[in-house]
C-alpha cells in the first residue's frame, strides 16, 4: 500500500489542506509527555475524509459515486465529485447531525436518508438499494485508495514534521484510517506505534481484536462519536492486525468532556470522534514520550457543541 499512498499523495495535496501540527502545552502538562495535535478539524470539509475521497476519485475516475456515511465521508465525496464533475449520492443515517447533512447537500450531492439510525444498518440498506440509487459504491474504510488517502497521507505529513514519535493516535471506526496510517508508519518510522481508539459505545475493532474475528456489525449504544460508530470489514480487520499496534476504548463521558476541554484549552472546535484520541490520553489508555493525536474533524452540531460547553463550564476545573 505504500506505493499507493505515494501515488495518491499528489492529488490529495493538490485538493486539500496541509493541516497544522501543533504542540499542546495543556496536554503535555497534563500527561507528562510531549503531545502534538494533527488538526484535520481544519481540513477543507472539516474532516480528514476529504483526503480519501480525492484519492479514490483520482485513482478510479468513476462515472458516478454512491456512499453511505455518518457525515464526513459523504462531505469529502461530495466535494471530490463536484471537483471531478461526477454525480454523487450520499445515504445518511436518520440520526445524522443536521450540520453534516446540510453541508453535504450544499456541495451538490443528492442526500437520501435511510430508515435506520445506525451506520451498519444504513450501509446494508444502501447496498441493498444500490441499483436504484446509482453510482459506484465507495466504502469509507474498505477501499485501498481511501485508506491510502485518509490515514496514509495524514501520517506522512505528521512524520514529515515530527519524525521521532513514540505513537500516533487515530480515532477508529471501520479501521481504514488506522490501517492507512499504519502502512505509512511501517515504512517511514517503524519504531512509532499506531493506536486506534474506539468509543466504548461502539467498540467494533476492539471487539474484533479481542475475539480474533471481524465484527462486521456491532450493537452500538447512542454515541456522541457517530463518525466512529459501527463494525469493521474483514479486510480492514486483517490489515489492522498487521499494521495497528493497539486498539483502546474510551468512555462516552470522557469524549464529551474532551470536546469541551479542547475548545476551552486549545481554542479548537472538534466533533466527538475527533476527541476520542485526546480522551484516550486523559484516561491513561495511551502512554509515551512523544505522541501525536489526530483531531479528525470539526463537524459537530452547534446545539450539541454549546450543550457540551455548558456542561463543562458548570463543573469545577483545574487551572490551565
Amino acid at each position: 500500500m505504500m506505493d499507493l499512498i505515494e501515488k495518491v499523495r499528489p492529488a490529495v495535496t493538490r485538493h486539500v489542506r496541509r493541516t497544522p501540527l501543533l504542540r499542546s502545552d495543556w496536554l503535555s502538562r497534563e500527561t507528562g509527555a510531549e503531545i502534538f495535535l494533527k488538526c484535520e478539524n481544519l481540513q477543507v470539509t472539516g474532516s480528514f475524509k476529504a483526503r480519501g475521497a480525492f484519492a479514490y476519485c483520482s485513482v478510479h475516475r468513476p462515472p458516478s459515486v454512491l456512499a453511505s456515511s455518518a457525515g464526513n465521508h459523504g462531505l469529502g465525496l461530495a466535494l471530490a465529485s463536484k471537483t471531478f464533475g461526477i454525480p454523487c449520492t450520499i445515504v445518511v443515517p436518520s440520526s445524522v447531525p443536521r450540520v453534516k447533512e446540510e453541508a453535504i447537500r450544499s456541495l451538490g450531492a443528492r442526500v437520501v436518508r435511510s430508515p435506520h439510525a445506525g451506520y451498519d444498518d444504513t450501509q446494508s440498506w444502501t447496498l441493498e438499494h444500490a441499483a436504484g440509487l446509482g453510482g459506484d459504491f465507495v466504502s469509507p474504510f474498505d477501499d485501498p485508495a481511501v485508506m491510502a488517502g485518509n490515514g496514509g497521507t495524514t501520517a506522512l505529513e505528521i512524520l514529515d514534521e515530527v519524525s521521532d514519535l513514540d505513537a500516533i493516535v487515530v480515532p477508529c471506526g471501520g479501521g481504514g484510517c488506522a490501517v492507512g496510517a499504519g502502512m505509512a508508519v511501517r515504512e517511514r518510522s517503524p519504531s512509532t506505534r499506531v493506536i486506534g481508539v474506539n468509543t466504548d459505545a461502539s467498540p467494533g475493532m476492539w471487539l474484533s481484536r479481542r475475539d480474533g474475528r471481524p465484527h462486521l456489525r456491532v450493537e452500538s449504544r447512542s454515541t456522541i462519536a457517530e463518525g466512529i460508530e459501527g463494525g469493521v470489514s474483514a479486510e480492514s480487520f486483517r490489515l489492522a492486525q498487521e499494521t495497528v499496534h493497539e486498539i483502546v476504548t474510551v468512555p462516552e463521558e470522557s469524549i464529551r468532556r474532551s470536546v469541551a476541554e479542547i475548545a476551552l484549552r486549545q481554542k479548537l472546535v472538534v466533533e466527538g470522534s475527533a476527541a476520542a484520541g485526546v480522551a484516550a490520553l486523559r484516561e491513561g489508555r495511551v502512554r509515551g514520550g512523544r505522541v501525536c493525536v489526530m483531531l479528525s474533524g470539526s463537524n459537530i452540531d452547534p446545539e450539541r457543541f454549546a450543550s457540551l460547553l455548558r456542561e463543562n463550564l458548570a463543573e469545577p476545573r483545574s487551572a490551565s
